[in-house]
């Protein structure tokens, strides 16, 4: 009786050894390629993004190779991250990314094109690179804009990215003191796909909870949506 008992409990270890791996296992998404995803989702969302935005996504890798590690993507224009002390600084830059424009943009990835298929299709001027002072701190930076240009969708509320998205993964607050006696700007930082794209409200735009502008990791951005990365 025993031996039989033991004999019918082996069987069911080796039946048990002998069935599939489960299959939700295998059906895990690799971390990396999820999160390329999702900032890609972010990147095509047309309403975030203004009809223009796909040319200055066309020109990430001219601000990969002048050092910027992250850009600022307001509705009117574009602005480097890095800042620099005098208008000498900047405007020997900002000559340097110019001559960078000259060669043909970069080619847009399959999805970025599809998603912006209306807008590419328009015939449009170029875009210009310019130095200036950034009024919110006094520095000096890089600016790329277009006249009538819209890069970020104007109105773009941080309520309807959470909506869309969840909630941020991490929500900041950072004080920004100009020069002078102006009050500072206090900006509330929403932060996505490990800080690769941020969301800043400010609270000396008119209407606080509007999306003032968008942070993007240059490096993180031109692997997503530029077909030559």
């Amino acid at each position: 009786m025993h031996k039989s008992i033991r004999t019918l409990c082996f069987l069911m270890v080796l039946s048990i050894a002998a069935l599939p791996p489960w299959e939700g296992a295998s059906a895990m998404p690799d971390p990396q390629t999820s999160g390329s995803s999702q900032l890609l989702k972010f990147l095509t969302d047309q309403n975030i993004w203004g009809p223009d935005a796909p040319q200055a996504f066309a020109y990430l890798d001219r601000w990969k190779s002048e050092g910027e590690s992250f850009i600022l993507i307001f509705p009117d224009r574009v602005v480097g991250a890095s800042k620099f002390e005098t208008p000498e600084q900047a405007k020997e830059r900002a000559e340097r990314m110019s001559q960078a424009m000259k060669r043909p943009a970069a080619k847009l990835s399959p999805e970025l094109a599809a998603a912006f298929k209306a807008a590419l299709a328009k015939k449009i001027p170029s875009l210009l690179m310019e130095s200036a002072s950034f009024l919110e701190d006094d520095s000096f930076r890089l600016i790329m804009k277009r006249e009538g240009a819209e890069f970020l969708k104007q109105g773009l509320t941080m309520s309807a990215v959470s909506a869309a998205y969840g909630p941020p993964e991490k929500t900041s607050t950072e004080v920004v003191q100009a020069r002078g006696d102006r009050r500072p700007a206090v900006l509330t930082i929403s932060q996505y796909e490990g800080g690769k794209i941020k969301f800043v409200q400010s609270d000396l735009s008119p209407d606080p909870s509007v999306v003032d502008r968008v942070i993007l990791d240059v490096s993180a951005s031109a692997a997503v949506v530029l077909a030559s990365h």
